[in-house]
């Protein structure tokens, strides 16, 4: 038989510790999944996602049963993330500093053009302020709701529903922007 999350996290919190292992199996990917789209980086991910479990251990006997252990879990990797990049943006360089020369511009022009729109809208999602970025990826990605998304980021729902459409409108706009570029590029090849 099949066993829910809440009777699995009892028998953990009764001390057969081993029976974390079906929690893990039962999230490891979500969480990879949300860490992974946060930090677009591998090991980062695989690293937040094991913090993220060792936190789930740690914190397991104040897990509320009156909400879903899924919301539970991917509030803790949310906030894990979160937290990661907060510590990680002291370290980082100014873009300005990387800046191409015309002729790499060019070549990275034509090869972001020809990308497929998944990749498109995802790199579009990556530059997102981060905000806007979380919310995507908690709905669009881990389909959550409105409400499991508001209790995990803990916001109220107006603004969650706020911000998710104010995210849509900036990445349709860019998207749009995007494609009269690419018309305007391929108009210009075919030119040359």
């Amino acid at each position: 038989m099949h066993q829910t999350d809440i009777e699995i996290v009892k028998e953990v919190l009764q001390g057969r510790s081993e029976a974390f292992r079906e929690l893990v199996s039962r999230y490891k990917r979500a969480v990879y999944s949300l860490c992974y789209r946060m930090v677009q980086n591998n090991e980062e991910a695989e690293d937040l996602s094991q913090e993220v479990f060792i936190k789930v251990y740690q914190y397991l006997e104040k897990y509320d049963e009156s909400y879903k252990f899924s919301t539970w879990i991917l509030k803790i990797a949310t906030n894990t993330t979160i937290d990661y990049l907060r510590k990680k943006r002291v370290d980082t360089v100014p873009l300005e500093e990387g800046i191409e020369s015309k002729q790499e511009m060019a070549s990275a022009e034509s090869i972001y053009f020809h990308q497929s729109n998944k990749e498109l809208i995802e790199k579009m999602i990556k530059e997102l302020p981060e905000e806007y970025r979380l919310l995507i990826m908690l709905y669009h990605q881990q389909g959550l709701s409105y409400k499991e998304i508001a209790e995990n980021v803990n916001i109220p729902m107006s603004k969650v529903k706020n911000r998710l459409h104010r995210a849509r409108n900036i990445l349709k706009e860019q998207l749009k922007s995007i494609k009269e570029e690419e018309t305007q590029w391929t108009a210009k090849q075919v030119q040359i």
